[in-house]
């Protein structure tokens, strides 16, 4: 009898353990079902990039794709060249997309970063010529990253934006708004080549007497964003534009409108009326 109840005992916990793994399963069945969801397109017209594929070598012929958890990054030219992909959730567990990653995926229009990303490297997106908007928080983005990317029309980056190499953006023709954020702390010269065509940027403090000139579009200028620890002198390599608005932090509004050579912009308004900052240059 004693044994029989033993045996019992052992029956049930197992049961228990498979009904356990059972809802774990689910649980993280729903997570990914979820995280999809959020990007505004069903699950099931999403194909998963497993271990498996990888392994496999396997070329997606797909035009939606998502990575399985087990992807941790992309590897070096991994994708590079697709012509299929058009739209790619990139999971949040993934913190390194290495070089030319998507380079010359000539179809993908959208790119949905779902975590924070560590590192875009060297010319991962290059040649992308149909990406429309990129929105991401990024720490550093590598040389040519995004270079000749034709369509592109938004860069924004989240609040730990940290470095944009020389060239990242080189060749974007059509970009018109990039916004950095007041933590940007390196900047390379040829960031921004041959964008001549932006109408919308911020000025992090660091680069107050750079950035002017990295940006050569000053007829086009319609919105600035200074975000600044303090009031400055206007550098010597801006263009005032009178059609354009400039924001300032609004502890130093009332410098900066007394200021003759700022008065030489359209209007001078403070950060907090503005869309994506505070009063003192913090996204919102």
């Amino acid at each position: 009898m004693k044994k029989n109840t033993i045996l019992f005992a052992f029956a049930t916990l197992f049961l228990m353990g498979l009904s356990s793994c059972e809802k774990q399963s689910a649980e993280q069945g729903n997570k990914v079902k979820t995280d999809v969801e959020a990007t505004e397109t069903p699950a099931k017209d999403i194909f998963f990039y497993t271990p498996k594929h990888r392994a496999d070598k396997y070329v997606p012929t797909e035009e939606k794709m998502g990575f399985n958890s087990k992807i941790l990054s992309i590897n070096t030219e991994e994708f590079m060249d697709n012509k299929s992909i058009k739209e790619v959730w990139i999971a949040p567990q993934i913190k390194h997309i290495a070089n030319y990653a998507f380079a010359g995926c000539t179809s993908l229009e959208k790119v949905h970063f779902q975590g924070e990303m560590p590192v875009i490297n060297d010319e991962a997106f290059k040649g992308c010529s149909a990406l429309k908007n990129l929105l991401v928080d990024v720490y550093t983005i590598g040389l040519n990253s995004f270079a000749g990317c034709t369509s592109l029309e938004t860069a924004r980056f989240g609040e730990h934006i940290y470095w944009i190499r020389d060239g990242a953006f080189a060749g974007c023709t059509k970009l018109k708004s990039i916004l950095m954020a007041i933590t940007m702390n390196k900047l390379e010269d040829g960031a921004f080549e041959g964008c001549t065509n932006i109408e919308e940027f911020s000025i992090p403090n660091d680069f107050k007497n750079r950035m002017f000139g990295l940006v050569p579009s000053a007829s086009k200028w319609k919105k600035i964003y200074l975000l600044s620890t303090e009031y400055y002198p206007m550098p010597k390599n801006c263009t005032p534009n009178s059609s354009c608005t400039l924001y300032v932090p609004d502890a130093f509004l009332a410098k900066f409108q007394a200021d003759a050579d700022w008065q030489k912009f359209g209007a001078i308004e403070p950060l907090s009326k503005s869309k994506y900052f505070t009063a003192e240059g913090f996204l919102k």
